[in-house]
Order: C-alpha cells, then sequence, then structure tokens
C-alpha cells in the first residue's frame, strides 16, 4: 500500500507538469497560467504529502496499537453485557418491591381503617369486571393485595374471598377458626388467580 502511494504522489507531479506545458503550448509562451512562486508551492505540497507514508514501519506499528485497543474495547463491552443480564433481575425485584411499597404507603389503614373494605352482592355473584365497577359505584377502586395485606396488618378479618386489582382472589384472616382456616396461621387466604369470567366478592380501597 506504501508504494502504491508513493507512486501516485509522483504521478501527480508529472500530470501537473504535462498539464502546464500543453496550455502554455497552445497559448504561447507569454501565457501566465501559474506563476513560477505558485507552481513551487503546488509540487512541495504533493512532496509533503509523500512524506506521510514515507515511514511504512511507524505507520504499521500504530495500526497495531489501534486494532489492539479495539479488541480491549470490545472485550470490555462483552463483560458489560454480561454483567447487564446479572443485573436484569435484581433491577426487576427492585422495581416490584418499590410498587408494593408505593401501594401500602397509598393505603393509610392505621388512620383510615375503613380505606379498605369488603363489598359482596349477594353470595359470589361479581365476576372482574363487575368487580371493578362495584367500587367505581362507592366512590373507590379495586384495592391491591399489598393494600388488603396492609389492611389485615391493621386487624382486617373477613371470611369471604374477593377480587384483587391483579386478578387474584384472596381474603384477610387475622382470627383463624371453623370455616376460615381454622388451624392454620393468620394472614391472606389466596384461591389464585381464576378466569375474569368466575363469580366472587371484591375488596376495594377508598382513595
Amino acid at each position: 500500500m506504501m508504494n502504491t502511494l508513493k507512486n501516485c504522489t509522483m504521478i501527480m507531479k508529472i500530470l501537473f507538469v504535462l498539464c502546464l506545458t500543453t496550455i502554455q503550448a497552445q497559448e504561447g509562451p507569454s501565457s501566465d497560467v501559474l506563476t513560477g512562486e505558485a507552481k513551487n508551492k503546488f509540487i512541495a505540497a504533493i512532496d509533503k504529502l509523500g512524506v506521510l507514508f514515507d515511514d511504512e514501519r511507524d505507520l504499521q506499528g500504530e495500526v497495531t496499537r489501534l486494532a489492539g485497543v479495539v479488541d480491549k474495547l470490545e472485550d470490555l463491552i462483552g463483560n458489560l453485557a454480561q454483567q447487564q443480564d446479572q443485573l436484569n433481575p435484581v433491577l426487576n425485584q427492585l422495581e416490584e418491591l418499590e410498587e408494593k411499597v408505593d401501594d401500602i404507603k397509598k393505603c393509610t389503614c392505621s388512620r383510615y381503617p375503613d380505606r379498605v373494605f369488603h363489598v359482596a352482592e349477594g353470595r359470589y355473584t361479581l365476576n372482574f369486571q363487575k368487580a371493578k365497577q362495584a367500587c367505581i359505584d362507592r366512590d373507590a377502586v379495586i384495592a391491591t393485595p399489598a393494600q388488603l395485606k396492609a389492611a389485615h396488618t391493621f386487624g382486617l378479618d373477613v371470611c369471604a374471598a374477593g377480587w384483587l386489582s391483579d386478578g387474584s382472589v384472596q381474603y384477610p384472616i387475622t382470627m383463624p377458626r371453623n370455616g376460615c382456616g381454622v388451624n392454620t396461621p393468620s394472614g391472606l387466604r389466596s384461591w389464585g388467580t381464576p378466569d375474569h369470567s368466575k363469580t366472587y366478592n371484591v375488596y376495594c380501597f377508598r382513595n
């Protein structure tokens, strides 16, 4: 490649001289196509272009060094990608935890125990859509699992399963008894996440 570039600079000088000679032959010896000083500057510039490629070894060394830098950058990017893959599950868990904390903060059950309340229109008659509407009709929204858990912490005890905002069906028991979790610890009882056409009661949250 270096020899090719040097040859190009030589060819440029030859073509330049030939062009001047041809023009002067057509226009006459007195034609002022390019002054001697300007001609010399142009040729000197071409010579400088050739000097840039004189030391082939220096250029090859620089190329090798830059190739090494590129390899290191590629390794670094690969390591960062692996770390990101390991970090993503942790970030997702933190995000879920923050959402649950926000839900609990919104449920100020210690000051307003009735903010989470149970709604029944007969015995298990509400599908998921009707359950949400039943809360809206009472100037409330369907409660989240975190809000129901917070209400349970402050004593909410209802032996009836109800819809929650995530599509699950649960109910809070603080005092287990016959028909309501006898011989089991207090807590939330879950019936899983049934089809939204199934009918239960609902737990609402009043803002």
